[in-house]
């Protein structure tokens, strides 16, 4: 759960758990938000200013690292592999993978589907919103966004 402290600033009292509550209640996701007509990012999306400070300037995105499964089940290659995986992973957080054995077709119908069910009124997508991971197909935003200090605009 979130924390129950409030934030001030300028004066205003910031409740950022009833706002996550609400956004997650309402069961519309991110794209619901944009599709809404919202002129500004809600504020539980901003980072605190001293979680920012610590950052550094993330790696080219134009340099996203490609890892070829061909020779996973090599013993010899088998290790290269998983360390690549681990320094993309490191890195930059994600990869391109190429050799992985799901035949273009069938990747094609995944993301046709996904794009078709994101497209659906916020009325069908509610009803499978929720945040149970053991139950097989779920749609939600942010697994961590009741933890985090600041939801991913995803």
């Amino acid at each position: 759960m979130a924390p129950a402290a409030t934030t001030n600033t300028n004066t205003e009292t910031y409740d950022r758990a009833k706002d996550i509550k609400e956004f997650d209640d309402a069961k519309i996701g991110v794209k619901g938000l944009v599709d809404s007509g919202i002129t500004t990012i809600p504020r539980f999306f901003l980072h605190p200013p001293q979680t920012l400070s610590g950052l550094t300037t993330p790696p080219d995105p134009a340099l996203i690292p490609t890892i070829d499964l061909l020779g996973l089940y090599n013993s010899h290659l088998r290790s290269t592999i998983v360390e690549k995986v681990a320094h993309a992973s490191r890195r930059l957080g994600f990869f391109q993978i190429i050799n992985h054995g799901i035949e273009p077709d069938s990747l094609e119908r995944m993301i046709g589907a996904i794009k078709v069910f994101n497209e659906q009124p916020a009325e069908i997508k509610a009803r499978v919103y929720h945040r149970e991971m053991s139950s097989g197909f779920a749609f939600f935003t942010n697994v961590d966004l009741f933890h985090s200090k600041a939801a991913n605009w995803k």
